[in-house]
């Protein structure tokens, strides 16, 4: 199994920007604290269908190192995570995501949480539309 690598340098120039999506957004919140926690700032932790608990969710925007947090819920189309659920609140909406993810599938169109995560030209435009916010929130 090769590491993922938080241990290397980060680079001088240029923004450090930490994005996940779904349980990728716990593995980014949980690197911005590593990376705080030793000193180095991040510019941008951006969030995405994350069900991430309300006491990470605190934990990170009291951190003055993690600079602008942004929260992308999908709540909107559906998707019944969001960030600062509880862990029982998700264990509840297991079935609920199993279905959109099979019904995503079959359709060949992102449904709830997985409105960004289908391939394809409507999958496409979807992320192109996210990463025009995320440009406009400010990331580089």
């Amino acid at each position: 199994m090769q590491p993922l690598g938080v241990n290397r340098p980060i680079p001088v120039d240029g923004q450090f920007n930490l994005i996940g999506y779904s349980f990728g957004s716990m593995v980014a919140a949980q690197s911005a604290l590593y990376y705080a926690g030793r000193g180095q700032g991040v510019d941008y932790l951006v969030l995405i269908g994350s069900p991430i608990s309300e006491e990470i969710l605190v934990e990170i925007e009291q951190n003055i190192l993690i600079k602008n947090i942004v929260v992308v819920d999908l709540t909107a189309y559906g998707d019944p995570i969001h960030a600062g659920m509880s862990f029982f609140d998700l264990a509840e909406h297991a079935p609920l995501l199993g279905w959109q993810m099979v019904d995503s599938g079959s359709r060949g169109e992102g449904v709830g949480h997985f409105y960004y995560g289908i391939d394809g030209a409507s999958g496409e435009a979807r992320r192109l539309e996210l990463a025009n916010f995320l440009y406009v929130e400010g990331l580089r």
